[in-house]
Protein backbone atom coordinates (compact mmCIF):
# COMPACT_ATOMS: atom_id res chain seq x y z
CA UNK A 1 0.00 0.00 0.00
CA UNK A 2 2.71 2.42 0.68
CA UNK A 3 5.04 1.86 -1.96
CA UNK A 4 1.23 2.25 -4.22
CA UNK A 5 1.09 5.52 -2.39
CA UNK A 6 4.61 6.64 -3.52
CA UNK A 7 3.38 7.07 -6.88
CA UNK A 8 1.54 10.21 -5.66
CA UNK A 9 3.60 11.83 -3.04
CA UNK A 10 4.22 14.76 -4.73
CA UNK A 11 1.10 15.83 -6.65
CA UNK A 12 -0.95 14.89 -3.97
CA UNK A 13 0.76 17.35 -1.74
CA UNK A 14 0.24 20.01 -4.56
CA UNK A 15 -3.81 18.73 -4.59
CA UNK A 16 -3.85 19.01 -0.93
CA UNK A 17 -2.44 22.84 -0.97
CA UNK A 18 -4.49 24.19 -3.69
CA UNK A 19 -7.78 22.36 -2.89
CA UNK A 20 -8.80 24.79 -0.36
CA UNK A 21 -7.58 27.80 -2.10
CA UNK A 22 -9.26 26.82 -5.82
CA UNK A 23 -12.22 26.78 -3.71
CA UNK A 24 -12.18 30.11 -2.24
CA UNK A 25 -11.84 31.77 -5.85
CA UNK A 26 -14.58 29.44 -7.75
CA UNK A 27 -16.68 30.45 -4.27
CA UNK A 28 -17.04 34.51 -6.02
CA UNK A 29 -19.06 33.56 -8.95
CA UNK A 30 -21.34 31.43 -6.39
CA UNK A 31 -21.85 33.89 -4.17
CA UNK A 32 -22.49 37.07 -6.79
CA UNK A 33 -25.10 34.44 -8.47
CA UNK A 34 -26.93 34.12 -4.94
CA UNK A 35 -26.51 38.06 -4.63
CA UNK A 36 -28.25 38.42 -8.12
CA UNK A 37 -31.09 35.99 -6.83
CA UNK A 38 -32.00 36.96 -3.54
CA UNK A 39 -29.74 40.67 -3.32
CA UNK A 40 -28.59 39.48 0.10
CA UNK A 41 -26.41 36.85 1.89
CA UNK A 42 -26.19 35.70 5.18
CA UNK A 43 -23.19 34.24 6.76
CA UNK A 44 -24.75 30.64 6.84
CA UNK A 45 -24.43 30.83 2.88
CA UNK A 46 -21.44 32.10 2.95
CA UNK A 47 -20.01 29.25 4.59
CA UNK A 48 -22.50 26.73 2.80
CA UNK A 49 -21.06 27.90 -0.38
CA UNK A 50 -17.65 27.52 0.19
CA UNK A 51 -18.45 23.96 1.26
CA UNK A 52 -20.31 23.47 -1.27
CA UNK A 53 -17.36 24.26 -3.97
CA UNK A 54 -15.02 22.43 -1.52
CA UNK A 55 -17.04 19.34 -1.41
CA UNK A 56 -17.27 19.40 -5.85
CA UNK A 57 -13.43 20.00 -6.05
CA UNK A 58 -12.76 17.54 -3.87
CA UNK A 59 -14.82 15.10 -5.53
CA UNK A 60 -13.55 15.85 -8.79
CA UNK A 61 -9.96 16.24 -7.84
CA UNK A 62 -9.29 13.05 -5.10
CA UNK A 63 -11.04 11.11 -7.61
CA UNK A 64 -9.23 11.99 -10.95
CA UNK A 65 -6.09 13.66 -9.16
CA UNK A 66 -3.27 13.09 -7.90
CA UNK A 67 -1.79 11.12 -11.07
CA UNK A 68 1.22 8.95 -10.85
CA UNK A 69 4.38 11.25 -10.85
CA UNK A 70 6.00 8.21 -12.89
CA UNK A 71 3.88 7.51 -15.77
CA UNK A 72 6.68 5.06 -16.86
CA UNK A 73 7.32 3.34 -14.06
CA UNK A 74 3.71 3.03 -12.99
CA UNK A 75 2.49 1.91 -16.20
CA UNK A 76 4.72 -1.06 -16.38
CA UNK A 77 4.36 -1.99 -13.11
CA UNK A 78 0.32 -2.34 -13.46
CA UNK A 79 -0.16 -3.40 -17.03
CA UNK A 80 -3.62 -5.15 -16.58
CA UNK A 81 -4.18 -4.39 -12.73
CA UNK A 82 -6.83 -1.57 -14.19
CA UNK A 83 -9.05 -3.36 -16.37
CA UNK A 84 -12.98 -2.02 -16.11
CA UNK A 85 -15.05 -4.21 -13.52
CA UNK A 86 -18.63 -4.50 -15.35
CA UNK A 87 -19.93 -6.90 -13.18
CA UNK A 88 -23.18 -5.31 -11.78
CA UNK A 89 -22.96 -7.98 -8.95
CA UNK A 90 -19.74 -7.69 -7.98
CA UNK A 91 -20.36 -6.09 -4.66
CA UNK A 92 -21.63 -8.94 -3.29
CA UNK A 93 -18.27 -11.11 -3.54
CA UNK A 94 -17.05 -7.48 -2.14
CA UNK A 95 -19.37 -8.19 1.01
CA UNK A 96 -19.24 -11.81 1.17
CA UNK A 97 -15.05 -11.94 0.73
CA UNK A 98 -13.99 -8.37 1.62
CA UNK A 99 -15.40 -8.12 5.06
CA UNK A 100 -15.42 -4.73 7.46
CA UNK A 101 -13.33 -3.46 4.47
CA UNK A 102 -15.77 -3.90 1.20
CA UNK A 103 -18.72 -3.24 3.64
CA UNK A 104 -17.27 0.28 4.31
CA UNK A 105 -16.05 0.54 0.80
CA UNK A 106 -19.57 0.70 -0.59
CA UNK A 107 -20.99 2.69 2.11
CA UNK A 108 -18.38 5.61 1.69
CA UNK A 109 -19.62 5.40 -2.11
CA UNK A 110 -22.96 6.48 -1.05
CA UNK A 111 -21.70 8.66 1.15
CA UNK A 112 -19.59 10.90 -0.71
CA UNK A 113 -22.66 11.45 -3.44
CA UNK A 114 -25.11 12.14 -0.58
CA UNK A 115 -23.86 16.17 -0.55
CA UNK A 116 -23.83 16.32 -4.35
CA UNK A 117 -27.78 15.48 -4.11
CA UNK A 118 -28.44 17.37 -1.43
CA UNK A 119 -26.73 20.64 -3.22
CA UNK A 120 -28.85 19.84 -6.41
CA UNK A 121 -32.18 19.50 -4.96
CA UNK A 122 -31.83 21.78 -2.13
CA UNK A 123 -29.94 24.96 -3.36
CA UNK A 124 -30.39 24.70 -7.22
CA UNK A 125 -34.14 23.44 -6.88
CA UNK A 126 -33.28 20.75 -9.38
CA UNK A 127 -36.29 18.25 -10.26
CA UNK A 128 -35.81 14.52 -9.08
CA UNK A 129 -35.75 13.27 -12.13
CA UNK A 130 -32.56 15.62 -12.85
CA UNK A 131 -30.89 15.37 -9.48
CA UNK A 132 -30.66 11.40 -9.97
CA UNK A 133 -29.59 11.90 -13.67
CA UNK A 134 -27.20 14.47 -12.63
CA UNK A 135 -25.72 12.02 -10.05
CA UNK A 136 -25.47 9.13 -12.47
CA UNK A 137 -23.65 11.34 -15.12
CA UNK A 138 -21.00 12.89 -12.66
CA UNK A 139 -20.49 9.16 -11.93
CA UNK A 140 -20.00 8.37 -14.99
CA UNK A 141 -17.67 10.65 -15.94
CA UNK A 142 -15.63 10.04 -13.44
CA UNK A 143 -15.37 6.16 -13.82
CA UNK A 144 -14.47 6.69 -17.67
CA UNK A 145 -12.20 9.69 -16.83
CA UNK A 146 -10.08 6.84 -14.58
CA UNK A 147 -10.61 4.11 -17.33
CA UNK A 148 -9.05 6.76 -20.32
CA UNK A 149 -6.31 7.95 -18.44
CA UNK A 150 -8.18 11.49 -17.78
CA UNK A 151 -9.05 11.30 -20.96
CA UNK A 152 -5.78 10.62 -22.91
CA UNK A 153 -3.98 13.05 -20.26
CA UNK A 154 -2.19 9.92 -18.56
CA UNK A 155 -0.90 7.54 -20.81
CA UNK A 156 -2.72 4.50 -18.80
CA UNK A 157 -5.67 3.68 -16.39
CA UNK A 158 -4.84 4.29 -13.32
CA UNK A 159 -7.67 3.92 -11.19
CA UNK A 160 -10.31 1.08 -11.99
CA UNK A 161 -13.69 1.39 -14.30
CA UNK A 162 -16.05 -0.29 -11.51
CA UNK A 163 -19.90 -0.32 -12.21
CA UNK A 164 -20.71 -0.66 -8.97
CA UNK A 165 -19.63 2.93 -8.44
CA UNK A 166 -21.77 3.75 -10.48
CA UNK A 167 -24.53 2.28 -9.04
CA UNK A 168 -23.49 2.87 -5.39
CA UNK A 169 -22.63 6.40 -6.32
CA UNK A 170 -26.20 6.84 -8.00
CA UNK A 171 -27.91 6.00 -4.84
CA UNK A 172 -25.84 8.62 -2.73
CA UNK A 173 -27.35 11.48 -4.99
CA UNK A 174 -30.88 9.87 -4.11
CA UNK A 175 -30.12 9.64 -0.64
CA UNK A 176 -29.14 12.93 -0.86
CA UNK A 177 -32.67 13.85 -2.64
CA UNK A 178 -34.45 12.53 0.15
CA UNK A 179 -32.77 14.32 2.59
CA UNK A 180 -33.36 17.60 1.20
CA UNK A 181 -37.02 16.93 0.83
CA UNK A 182 -37.05 16.28 4.81
CA UNK A 183 -34.74 19.23 4.94
CA UNK A 184 -37.47 21.16 2.97
CA UNK A 185 -40.15 20.50 4.69
CA UNK A 186 -38.67 21.50 8.19
CA UNK A 187 -37.12 25.31 6.89
CA UNK A 188 -39.09 25.97 3.79
CA UNK A 189 -36.55 27.11 0.82
CA UNK A 190 -36.19 31.23 1.22
CA UNK A 191 -38.75 32.80 -1.47
CA UNK A 192 -37.10 34.81 -4.36
CA UNK A 193 -36.89 38.83 -3.75
CA UNK A 194 -38.62 40.97 -6.55
CA UNK A 195 -36.63 41.61 -9.35
CA UNK A 196 -36.49 45.41 -9.04
CA UNK A 197 -35.91 45.78 -5.09
CA UNK A 198 -32.09 47.10 -4.82
CA UNK A 199 -30.19 46.57 -1.54
CA UNK A 200 -29.06 50.02 -0.31
CA UNK A 201 -27.61 48.72 2.50
CA UNK A 202 -24.57 46.40 1.10
CA UNK A 203 -22.79 44.81 3.98
CA UNK A 204 -18.93 43.93 3.37
CA UNK A 205 -18.90 41.13 2.01
CA UNK A 206 -21.60 42.20 -0.72
CA UNK A 207 -19.56 45.20 -1.62
CA UNK A 208 -16.28 43.30 -1.85
CA UNK A 209 -17.80 40.79 -4.86
CA UNK A 210 -19.73 43.75 -6.38
CA UNK A 211 -16.48 45.34 -6.74
CA UNK A 212 -14.42 42.16 -8.04
CA UNK A 213 -17.31 41.66 -10.38
CA UNK A 214 -16.65 45.34 -11.83
CA UNK A 215 -12.54 45.27 -11.16
CA UNK A 216 -13.08 42.04 -14.12
CA UNK A 217 -14.81 44.18 -16.29
CA UNK A 218 -12.14 46.54 -16.24
CA UNK A 219 -9.49 44.10 -16.72
CA UNK A 220 -11.20 43.01 -19.29
CA UNK A 221 -11.42 46.57 -20.96
CA UNK A 222 -8.42 47.79 -19.95
CA UNK A 223 -6.25 44.56 -21.44
CA UNK A 224 -7.22 45.44 -25.06
CA UNK A 225 -7.25 48.88 -25.11
CA UNK A 226 -3.73 48.64 -23.77
CA UNK A 227 -3.02 46.23 -26.10
CA UNK A 228 -4.61 48.36 -29.15
CA UNK A 229 -2.12 51.56 -28.13
CA UNK A 230 0.49 49.57 -28.07
CA UNK A 231 0.12 48.04 -31.57
CA UNK A 232 -0.76 51.17 -33.00
CA UNK A 233 2.34 52.71 -31.89
CA UNK A 234 4.34 50.38 -33.31
CA UNK A 235 2.43 50.38 -36.80
CA UNK A 236 3.08 54.04 -36.98
CA UNK A 237 6.38 54.86 -35.09
CA UNK A 238 9.79 54.91 -37.06
CA UNK A 239 12.70 53.79 -34.50
CA UNK A 240 15.23 56.41 -34.52
CA UNK A 241 19.33 55.73 -33.85
CA UNK A 242 18.91 57.28 -30.34
CA UNK A 243 16.40 54.94 -29.30
CA UNK A 244 13.59 57.46 -29.86
CA UNK A 245 10.44 56.95 -32.18
CA UNK A 246 9.51 59.07 -34.98
CA UNK A 247 5.86 60.02 -35.56
CA UNK A 248 3.80 61.49 -38.48
CA UNK A 249 6.51 61.75 -40.62
CA UNK A 250 8.75 62.86 -38.13
CA UNK A 251 7.08 65.95 -36.62
CA UNK A 252 6.46 64.46 -33.39
CA UNK A 253 9.60 62.84 -31.68
CA UNK A 254 8.98 60.53 -28.53
CA UNK A 255 11.23 58.72 -25.96
CA UNK A 256 10.53 54.58 -25.38
CA UNK A 257 9.51 55.96 -21.91
CA UNK A 258 5.88 57.14 -22.47
CA UNK A 259 4.80 53.78 -23.17
CA UNK A 260 4.85 53.13 -19.52
CA UNK A 261 2.14 55.42 -19.12
CA UNK A 262 -0.26 53.19 -21.33
CA UNK A 263 -0.74 50.52 -18.14
CA UNK A 264 -1.85 53.43 -15.25
CA UNK A 265 -3.86 55.67 -18.05
CA UNK A 266 -5.71 52.99 -19.66
CA UNK A 267 -6.61 51.54 -16.01
CA UNK A 268 -7.74 54.59 -15.26
CA UNK A 269 -9.57 55.43 -18.08
CA UNK A 270 -11.63 51.98 -17.80
CA UNK A 271 -12.04 52.83 -13.63
CA UNK A 272 -13.91 56.03 -14.59
CA UNK A 273 -16.25 54.62 -16.99
CA UNK A 274 -17.44 51.60 -14.35
CA UNK A 275 -17.01 53.43 -10.97
CA UNK A 276 -18.12 56.72 -11.90
CA UNK A 277 -19.87 57.19 -15.58
CA UNK A 278 -22.26 53.86 -15.17
CA UNK A 279 -23.38 54.61 -11.53
CA UNK A 280 -23.62 58.25 -12.04
CA UNK A 281 -26.29 57.20 -14.91
CA UNK A 282 -27.83 54.72 -12.78
CA UNK A 283 -28.49 55.95 -9.48
CA UNK A 284 -25.50 54.51 -7.56
CA UNK A 285 -25.51 51.15 -9.25
CA UNK A 286 -22.18 49.57 -11.13
CA UNK A 287 -22.31 46.72 -13.52
CA UNK A 288 -21.62 44.61 -10.88
CA UNK A 289 -23.63 45.87 -8.58
CA UNK A 290 -26.76 46.03 -11.16
CA UNK A 291 -25.87 42.01 -11.23
CA UNK A 292 -26.21 41.74 -7.59
CA UNK A 293 -29.07 44.11 -6.94
CA UNK A 294 -26.94 46.45 -4.46
CA UNK A 295 -26.17 50.57 -5.00
CA UNK A 296 -23.02 52.60 -3.31
CA UNK A 297 -25.41 55.37 -2.90
CA UNK A 298 -27.18 54.38 0.23
CA UNK A 299 -28.58 58.09 1.19
CA UNK A 300 -29.84 60.62 -1.27
CA UNK A 301 -27.62 63.21 -2.41
CA UNK A 302 -27.34 66.12 -5.00
CA UNK A 303 -25.25 68.82 -5.77
CA UNK A 304 -22.33 69.47 -3.93
CA UNK A 305 -22.87 65.97 -1.63
CA UNK A 306 -23.16 63.66 -4.30
CA UNK A 307 -19.98 65.38 -6.36
CA UNK A 308 -17.61 64.90 -3.11
CA UNK A 309 -19.64 61.30 -2.50
CA UNK A 310 -18.69 60.34 -5.80
CA UNK A 311 -15.09 62.24 -6.24
CA UNK A 312 -13.56 60.90 -2.38
CA UNK A 313 -14.58 57.30 -3.70
CA UNK A 314 -13.08 57.58 -7.11
CA UNK A 315 -10.46 59.12 -6.07
CA UNK A 316 -9.46 56.32 -2.69
CA UNK A 317 -11.09 53.51 -5.29
CA UNK A 318 -9.19 54.93 -8.91
CA UNK A 319 -5.61 55.18 -7.08
CA UNK A 320 -5.30 51.31 -5.22
CA UNK A 321 -6.74 50.07 -8.17
CA UNK A 322 -4.09 51.95 -10.57
CA UNK A 323 -1.17 51.00 -8.25
CA UNK A 324 -2.64 47.58 -8.16
CA UNK A 325 -2.96 47.12 -12.41
CA UNK A 326 0.42 48.78 -12.87
CA UNK A 327 2.14 47.38 -9.67
CA UNK A 328 1.32 43.95 -11.83
CA UNK A 329 2.00 44.75 -15.30
CA UNK A 330 5.54 46.18 -14.25
CA UNK A 331 6.46 43.01 -12.31
CA UNK A 332 5.51 40.50 -14.92
CA UNK A 333 7.38 42.88 -17.53
CA UNK A 334 10.39 43.27 -15.30
CA UNK A 335 10.29 39.41 -15.21
CA UNK A 336 10.41 38.85 -18.69
CA UNK A 337 12.56 41.77 -19.97
CA UNK A 338 15.05 40.58 -16.70
CA UNK A 339 15.41 36.83 -18.15
CA UNK A 340 15.37 37.98 -21.89
CA UNK A 341 17.42 41.18 -21.37
CA UNK A 342 20.05 38.91 -19.75
CA UNK A 343 20.01 35.93 -22.06
CA UNK A 344 20.26 38.46 -25.54
CA UNK A 345 23.39 39.69 -23.74
CA UNK A 346 24.86 36.26 -22.15
CA UNK A 347 23.99 35.81 -26.20
CA UNK A 348 26.36 38.85 -27.86
CA UNK A 349 29.25 37.77 -24.81
CA UNK A 350 29.26 34.40 -26.20
CA UNK A 351 30.37 35.60 -29.71
CA UNK A 352 33.11 38.18 -28.13
CA UNK A 353 34.29 35.97 -25.86
CA UNK A 354 37.47 36.10 -27.39
CA UNK A 355 37.80 40.48 -27.12
CA UNK A 356 37.86 40.62 -23.10
CA UNK A 357 36.88 44.38 -23.40
CA UNK A 358 33.86 43.23 -25.20
CA UNK A 359 33.38 40.67 -23.16
CA UNK A 360 33.63 42.69 -19.96
CA UNK A 361 31.41 45.23 -21.56
CA UNK A 362 28.84 42.48 -22.54
CA UNK A 363 29.02 41.70 -18.64
CA UNK A 364 28.48 45.33 -17.26
CA UNK A 365 25.23 45.55 -19.86
CA UNK A 366 24.25 42.36 -18.14
CA UNK A 367 24.43 43.45 -15.10
CA UNK A 368 22.62 46.38 -15.74
CA UNK A 369 19.88 45.13 -17.58
CA UNK A 370 19.42 42.71 -14.64
CA UNK A 371 19.47 45.87 -11.98
CA UNK A 372 16.89 47.54 -14.27
CA UNK A 373 14.72 44.36 -14.25
CA UNK A 374 15.07 43.77 -10.43
CA UNK A 375 14.70 47.74 -9.45
CA UNK A 376 11.31 47.50 -11.77
CA UNK A 377 10.20 43.90 -10.61
CA UNK A 378 10.46 45.49 -6.65
CA UNK A 379 8.75 48.78 -7.13
CA UNK A 380 5.99 46.33 -9.15
CA UNK A 381 5.98 44.31 -6.09
CA UNK A 382 6.04 47.57 -3.60
CA UNK A 383 2.46 48.47 -5.69
CA UNK A 384 1.19 45.59 -5.14
CA UNK A 385 1.63 45.27 -1.96
CA UNK A 386 0.45 49.12 -1.55
CA UNK A 387 -2.65 48.66 -2.92
CA UNK A 388 -3.65 45.14 -1.07
CA UNK A 389 -3.02 47.02 1.85
CA UNK A 390 -5.36 49.94 1.34
CA UNK A 391 -8.30 47.43 0.04
CA UNK A 392 -8.02 45.30 3.14
CA UNK A 393 -8.01 48.73 5.06
CA UNK A 394 -11.35 49.31 3.34
CA UNK A 395 -12.41 45.92 3.80
CA UNK A 396 -12.15 46.31 7.30
CA UNK A 397 -13.68 49.68 7.94
CA UNK A 398 -16.62 48.03 6.24
CA UNK A 399 -16.73 44.90 8.25
CA UNK A 400 -16.51 47.22 11.49
CA UNK A 401 -18.18 50.48 10.67
CA UNK A 402 -20.81 48.93 8.52
CA UNK A 403 -20.34 51.88 6.05
CA UNK A 404 -17.27 53.37 3.25
CA UNK A 405 -15.57 55.90 4.17
CA UNK A 406 -17.27 58.28 1.43
CA UNK A 407 -20.39 56.94 3.20
CA UNK A 408 -20.14 59.76 6.00
CA UNK A 409 -20.38 62.29 3.84
CA UNK A 410 -24.48 63.02 5.04
CA UNK A 411 -27.02 62.82 2.83
CA UNK A 412 -29.84 64.97 2.12
CA UNK A 413 -32.45 63.20 5.05
CA UNK A 414 -31.64 62.22 8.24
CA UNK A 415 -30.32 58.52 9.62
CA UNK A 416 -29.81 56.33 6.74
CA UNK A 417 -26.26 54.97 7.72
CA UNK A 418 -24.87 52.65 5.47
CA UNK A 419 -24.28 48.80 5.22
CA UNK A 420 -25.21 45.48 7.00
CA UNK A 421 -22.78 43.20 7.85
CA UNK A 422 -25.19 39.70 6.42
CA UNK A 423 -26.44 42.25 3.18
Amino acid sequence: MLGYLGYFSTSFAIALLLWPLVALVLTLPILAGLYHRYHRLRALSVGASYLSVLYFTGLIAFTLYPMPDDPDAFCVAHVGDYAPQLNPLRFLEDLQYGGLYGLLQLVMNVVFFVPLGFVLARWLRWRWWAVVGGGFAMSLFIESSQLTGFWGLYPCAYRQFDVNDLMTNTLGAIVGLGIAKLFGAWVPAAALPGRDEVNTRPGALHRAVTFVIDMMLVVAAYFPLTMAVVLLFHALATPLANGDFALFGGRITVGIGWMNAIAPTAAALAFLVFELLVPLAHRGATLGGMFTHMTIETVPRHGGLRVAFYAVRTVVLGVLTVMAITGFVAAGSADMSGVSGVSGVSGVSGVSGTDGASGALASDGASAVAAAASGSLMAGNGLLRTSMIGFIILFAFAVLFRRMPWDLIPGDTAGGSAGDTTG
